[in-house]
């Protein structure tokens, strides 16, 4: 069997000093785990063309979105607060015009850190836009509470998860069509699942960050590659 394609959700960076204009880039950890479970990673530039984000779902097994800069507030409905930083709207509306194109056609999903709170956004959820307690999810492993019986928790293979956490917003209001999956001990939520679509996961932390060493973050982008086959 062929290996699936997975499209890496890419964005424009300028600074790129080998080229005169920016580049698509997409994160070289998420790339070498599509890799190790059997993937191959094609990178997907930003565009709002329907047509093109289309053709392109149609031609890929899975999407994979990355982690980065914080969500417009605008887009659910809030003034942006001080904290908030990296923001760039056209990134957004791409990334959630993908989002809910792929779900439309039922493509799986993993959405990471920020890519969880676009998809929780996408679907008419809101965020926490800076959580009191910041500094115990920035550059941290802490223990996820994963719910039993569910995606996660069979992407899993079991009900924690010690991932490597590295953001100060989380998600507020879970979208309707998403159900929570996952705390921290907090209770921040750090994990949600589509209600009906056949596999769409996303996780707050950055299972990319130590899946070369730890074979339970790896299984995030193994159960990506299964369903997407």
């Amino acid at each position: 069997m062929n290996a699936p394609c997975i499209a890496l959700l890419a964005r424009f960076d300028k600074k790129a000093s080998t080229f005169s204009t920016p580049v698509a880039a997409g994160g070289q950890l998420y790339i070498d785990a599509v890799h190790r479970a059997g993937g191959v990673p094609l990178l997907m530039p930003p565009t709002l063309d329907a047509n093109v984000i289309n053709a392109t779902l149609t031609r890929c097994n899975g999407v994979l979105v990355m982690g980065g800069g914080d969500v417009d507030p605008s887009l659910y409905g809030e003034d942006k607060q001080d904290e908030c930083y990296g923001i760039d709207n056209s990134l957004d509306q791409f990334e959630i015009a993908v989002l809910l194109a792929a779900i439309a056609l039922d493509k799986p999903v993993l959405a990471i850190c920020r890519g969880a709170q676009v998809l929780n956004v996408a679907l008419g959820g809101t965020l926490i836009q800076h959580l009191e307690n910041s500094a115990d999810h920035s550059g941290r492993l802490h223990e996820v509470e994963v719910v039993p019986n569910t995606r996660l928790s069979q992407a899993l293979n079991g009900r924690t998860s010690n991932g490597a956490s590295w953001h100060h917003q989380a998600i507020k209001s879970v979208a309707p069509d998403l159900v929570c999956v996952g705390r921290a001990s907090d209770g921040t939520i750090e994990a949600v699942e589509h209600r009906s679509a056949s596999w769409v996961l996303g996780v707050q932390w950055h299972p990319e960050k130590t899946a070369d060493e730890d074979p339970v973050q790896q299984s995030l982008f193994d159960a990506l590659i299964n369903q997407a086959k």
